[in-house]
């Protein structure tokens, strides 16, 4: 008895404990968390196996056993060669000559279509060709750059030849559809019109070429006396 009593105030001291346990709020175990409760003499509790029972024992994993002489590892895809930019094949097609006509024929007209219509180049531009070659011109430093140097290289008598064939624009055409149909004005009347107008001409307008682009107008009746 003595020591069932004394087994009883064990008891109590360890519940007087957890009191002050949960009292904690730090130490508190929560309500979810159940206390370990002793098991009573009439539980069984687990035999350890005797020497005669056999212990179940880890397999022990192979090593892995090394690479046979198989076929070598694929080598990865060659990368597709990206497309190589346009600036070659235009330096190609397009011409120093070309170039220079269309400078100055945008200059004077500002109108790419009407470049596109009237101006003959050494291959058949499409419109579109000749957009982007404008926009390569004004944007491209090192296209620019290419062109300008081979410009440079056109021989005098190439860039004054060049020169004659730029377009009119339309404050020429206005100046000579003045000129009358009749009498024919002779070469002249042309000179005195650069003469009188040196800042609307292009600078390598001559009297000749005046006179020719003028015939074109009376053909086809735009000079102001035929409307």
């Amino acid at each position: 008895l003595g020591t069932g009593r004394g087994h009883r105030g064990d008891v109590r001291d360890v519940r007087g404990g957890l009191g002050t346990l949960q009292g904690d709020p730090v130490l508190a175990p929560s309500p979810s968390q159940s206390l370990p409760v002793h098991p009573s003499p009439s539980q069984s509790l687990p035999v350890p196996p005797s020497p005669s029972q056999s212990l179940p024992v880890s397999r022990a994993v192979p090593p892995p056993a090394p690479p046979g002489p198989g076929p070598p590892p694929a080598l990865p895809k060659r990368l597709k060669k990206s497309k190589p930019s346009p600036a070659p094949r235009d330096l190609g097609r397009w011409k120093p000559a070309d170039d220079l006509l269309l400078i100055n024929a945008v200059l004077q007209t500002n109108d790419l279509t009407s470049v596109h219509l009237g101006v003959k180049f050494s291959c058949r531009f499409t419109l579109r060709e000749i957009q982007e070659r404008w926009y390569s011109l004004l944007y491209d430093p090192v296209i620019c750059k290419l062109s300008c140097q081979a410009m440079r290289q056109l021989h005098p008598e190439a860039v004054a030849a060049i020169q004659s064939k730029v377009l009119f624009s339309k404050a020429e055409e206005q100046l000579l559809t003045r000129v009358p149909s009749s009498p024919v004005p002779s070469l002249d009347t042309f000179q005195e019109l650069l003469q009188r107008h040196p800042a609307v001409f292009y600078p390598a307008r001559t009297p000749k070429a005046l006179q020719l682009h003028w015939q074109l107008l009376r053909q086809y009746h735009l000079l102001q006396d035929q409307t």
